[in-house]
Order: structure tokens, then C-alpha cells, then sequence
């Protein structure tokens, strides 16, 4: 239960990193480039006229694409930077909770995310000049883009989480937000997050089990090479297409049409759910 202490830590933590990246002239040039890609994405392809429909089908196709660029840019700086300037020893040392911290940064990217979506609403507007756009269904798809934003701002914290470097964090948010971006637009997607999500098990399972992190990154290799084997040597028929079904732009598929599917809803927010979990571990072995 978040008690009125804990939700003001977090909206404390969540205004903070809202202030910083708002506050950076590099965090403008971010949003303009979404902002632009976007409106780029929805009306510069020649079949968007040819269609002759007022949605945002052509932009549907490349928002995974978009938002597994733009999101790290946000959340590259979440972890990596306070680690390198040494701020996190101060975070981690005040009466707060790791959840809080978790929580409160990644309220504060979802904030920068919204921001991006909000102007994007553009989009919309030039649709309601040339066209009747039906509300629902622009409703559905920008529901979906946040809530497909979200499960990425997740990922992305755990790549910052990883590493002293703002530039190695963004390498590592854009490698794991592709694998759900691109599980099946790319013939080893689905084998990648089969990989990646083995060897999180297997690090998890070696954190419950010992209650220490100290090597837990073995495991996670371990995960990992188990992982390869079943994936190259063909010992689990249909590997690639099991973890296929982690593919984003499947699940966002019924947004884009209008239809609001539990199932679809369920992946995004529990994907999110899990990657904030695993976040939270990850800053817990700070403490150990």
C-alpha cells in the first residue's frame, strides 16, 4: 500500500527527473525529432493520400520503431548519470524505499513520454482538416503508442541500471526495446528475447535462491548459453516463434484498428510490471 509519505517521495523523484530533462536543451532536440519523425512517419508516404482515409495507419507501422529510439534517449540518464556523478550514493543512503526510487523515476520518464505523445497530437489536428478522424479509434491508437511507451521506458530503466555510461545505456535501452519491436519483424527477434528473457530467469533464480547478487551475472550467462542451445541446435522446435509472441507491434495492432483487447492491455502492463520488478532487484543489490 503507497501511503501519502511514499507518494510524495515519489511524485517528489518523478518532478525531479521531469525538471531535469526539461531543463536540458538536449531534451528539446529529443522531442522535436519524435515530434518530427512522427508527423514524417504519418504523412510522408505517398500511400497515406492514396488510402484516403483519415487514421494514422502508416504511422501505426513505424511507432515501434520510433518510440524504440526515442525512449532511451529519456531514460538513458535515469541511472547511469547519477552513477556517474556519484548521486546515487546519496539516493540510496536517504529514508526511502528502492520502490519509491523505482517508481518515482519511472513516473518521471512516463512524464517526458506523455509530453511527446501530447504534441503528436498535431497529427491529429491535421487529420480533423483533411478529414472526419473517428475520436475512438484515435483514442485506441495513442492509448496504445503510451501504453507500448511505457513497457519500453521500463525496459530502457534496466538498461540505464546497468552501467555508468549515458551512451552504453542508450546502446543497451534500444537492444532491448528492439527485441519486443522487432521479435518478428527480424527472422532472430523472437530467439534474441528467448535469449535475454533465460538469462533474467536464471539470474532471478540465483538471487532468490542465495540472496546475493555477487554472481548472479554467472548465472545470467549461464541462462544465456542454455538459451543459444536451444535456440541454434534446434532442440525446442518452434523456439523462435514461442517468444515471438512477445512481438509489441502484434499486441498494438488491435489499438490501431479501434479495439481494445485485454489480452493486448495485459502484455503492456505486465511486461512493465516485471521489467519495474526487475529494477528494483537490480537497485536492491546496491544495498547488499
Amino acid at each position: 500500500m503507497v501511503t501519502t509519505s511514499s507518494k510524495d517521495v515519489i511524485l517528489g523523484i518523478a518532478g525531479k527527473e521531469l525538471r531535469s530533462f526539461l531543463g536540458n536543451p538536449t531534451g528539446y532536440v529529443f522531442l522535436t525529432l519524435f515530434i518530427a519523425l512522427c508527423a514524417g512517419a504519418a504523412f510522408w508516404p505517398r500511400e497515406f493520400f492514396d488510402r484516403n482515409l483519415a487514421d494514422l495507419a502508416t504511422l501505426n507501422r513505424q511507432m515501434p520503431v520510433i518510440l524504440m529510439l526515442f525512449v532511451p534517449a529519456i531514460t538513458m540518464t535515469l541511472w547511469a548519470d547519477e552513477r556517474r556523478a556519484g548521486t546515487d550514493e546519496l539516493l540510496l543512503t536517504l529514508p526511502v524505499r528502492d520502490t519509491e526510487v523505482v517508481l518515482g523515476k519511472f513516473l518521471g520518464a512516463v512524464g517526458v513520454l506523455s509530453i511527446g505523445l501530447a504534441f503528436s497530437l498535431a497529427n491529429v489536428a491535421v487529420l480533423a482538416y483533411l478529414g472526419e478522424p473517428d475520436v475512438g479509434l484515435m483514442f485506441s491508437t495513442f492509448l496504445g503508442y503510451w501504453l507500448m511507451g511505457t513497457l519500453f521506458v521500463a525496459v530502457g530503466m534496466i538498461g540505464s541500471l546497468l552501467t555508468t555510461n549515458v551512451t552504453v545505456a542508450f546502446v543497451l535501452g534500444v537492444l532491448g526495446c528492439a527485441a519486443f519491436a522487432l521479435a518478428q519483424s527480424v527472422a532472430i527477434g523472437g530467439g534474441v528475447i528467448g535469449v535475454a528473457l533465460l538469462a533474467g530467469l536464471a539470474s532471478l533464480g540465483w538471487l532468490v535462491a542465495f540472496g546475493s547478487g555477487i554472481h548472479a551475472g554467472y548465472a545470467a550467462l549461464v541462462g544465456a548459453f542454455v538459451g543459444v542451445v536451444l535456440w541454434l541446435g534446434d532442440v525446442v522446435p518452434g523456439f523462435t516463434g514461442l517468444f515471438g509472441a512477445f512481438d509489441a507491434p502484434s499486441h498494438f495492432a488491435s489499438f490501431g484498428e479501434g479495439v481494445l483487447r485485454l489480452g493486448d492491455v495485459v502484455f503492456f502492463a505486465g511486461g512493465t510490471a516485471v521489467a519495474l520488478y526487475l529494477c528494483g532487484l537490480l537497485l536492491s543489490r546496491r544495498h547488499w
